[in-house]
């Protein structure tokens, strides 16, 4: 057998824990983002659906086959994870949840308009830009279906935010990379 040197010069193999925080420290906050939008600003529930998904992810990581799909198999496990319905929160707290991501009302009404499979759809296209191949891994969807989804999404997303109390216009980087995806799509 022979011995694979590593970075740091030895043929020692680094420990598990170090893997462990460095895939967490890798994917941890933007999982964490993710499953903030698609909770709608519940933090408590976010904050669980990130860590399960981490620790299922951490007790694999030395059979990961593509590290480079596993943001898209993290988030796909929060997706399975997150159930069909939104706890009831009142919308003060959800935006509360949702400040550090500077979503505003209206926004949170657009994407409280979509399910959850749509939510992650628009998500992961339009606000992380994600590869399509992780889209589709994501939620479970690909080719035509995946396109459909996407575009009920957006159309749902823009009648739920024109339905939102806030009259004055989305703001935000959300709001802003949504409105050029939707202009580029409609010309």
């Amino acid at each position: 057998m022979q011995a694979t040197i590593q970075p740091d010069g030895t043929g020692a193999a680094p420990a598990p824990e170090l893997i462990r925080d460095a895939f967490h420290g890798i994917h941890g906050a933007r999982l964490h983002g993710f499953a903030l939008l698609l909770t709608l600003g519940d933090r408590r529930r976010a904050a669980g659906l990130a860590a399960a998904a981490l620790r299922d992810a951490s007790a694999d990581l030395a059979t990961l086959r593509h590290p480079e799909r596993a943001a898209a198999w993290l988030r796909g496990h929060v997706v399975r994870h997150a159930g069909r319905r939104a706890a009831d929160l009142p919308v003060a707290e959800r935006i509360a949840g949702l400040a550090d991501l500077e979503v505003s009302a209206a926004a949170l009404a657009g994407l409280a308009a979509l399910d959850v499979r749509g939510r992650a759809a628009l998500i992961a296209t339009h606000i992380e830009r994600l590869d399509r191949r992780d889209v589709a891994t994501i939620v479970s969807q690909d080719g035509e279906r995946l396109d459909r989804l996407v575009q009920r999404a957006l159309g749902r997303y823009f009648a739920g935010h024109g339905a939102a109390p806030d009259d004055s216009p989305p703001s935000g980087p959300i709001a802003n990379r949504v409105r050029a995806t939707a202009a580029r799509l409609l010309a």
